[in-house]
């Protein structure tokens, strides 16, 4: 019984360990992009296209990743799939937070 649960502990940390990889890569994206929106001067109106454009590889990496985790722990793939994109877009909403403070816009 004991090894049971232990197994599925670690199976479940295997999993995790497969988001934080693709987390990473994004998180990493928008503070490079970030950076180079700020050097450019991109316009904070502008920047939301900016990171799209910058980062969408990344994005698409964390999501597929995201929903694959949902799915395979019994969550229905819609639901999986929204609550992805929630987080990327609550990614963005904080990086865009923090590019108007810089900017002072």
């Amino acid at each position: 019984m004991i090894s049971l649960f232990l197994s599925s502990v670690i199976a479940v940390a295997g999993l995790q360990a497969t988001i934080n990889a693709p987390r990473s890569a994004f998180v990493a994206c928008l503070r490079d992009a970030s950076g180079k929106a700020e050097s450019q001067k991109i316009a904070v109106d502008a920047y939301q296209g900016f990171l799209d454009t910058a980062c969408s590889a990344q994005a698409a990496s964390l999501k597929s990743a995201l929903v694959a985790f949902d799915v395979k722990n019994g969550i229905k793939r819609a639901t999986a799939e929204s609550d992805a994109q929630a987080q990327i877009d609550d990614y963005h909403a904080m990086s865009k937070e923090k590019y108007e403070s810089k900017m002072g816009g």
